[in-house]
């Protein structure tokens, strides 16, 4: 008998996860501070970029998640044995 071993790693789920939020959030920043240092509006497009990356963060871990999701609930009917499934016609009451 093997040991079925789950589809994911939790280093790998936290490494996903963790990158999900820092890229938007310091490409958000890094675009803001650009933006400000040519156009001179001190930390105005700063705090956008960061609004933008902080919502583009929810967004992609938000997918992610759902994603993952979807894939283990499908793993889980596959893994269903046959003859396994409840019948709705069953019940112990006799006749």
């Amino acid at each position: 008998m093997s040991v079925r071993r789950p589809s994911f790693e939790p280093g790998w789920v936290l490494a996903h996860v963790s990158l999900r939020v820092i890229a938007p959030l310091l490409g958000g920043a890094i675009a803001g501070l650009v933006i400000d240092r040519i156009g001179q509006t001190a930390p105005q497009f700063a705090l956008i970029g960061l609004a933008v990356g902080t919502l583009v963060s929810i967004l992609w871990v938000r997918a992610y998640i759902a994603s993952n999701v979807r894939r283990i609930r499908r793993e889980g009917d596959a893994t269903v044995a046959p003859g396994a499934e409840e019948h709705e016609d069953s019940t112990t009451e006799r006749p």
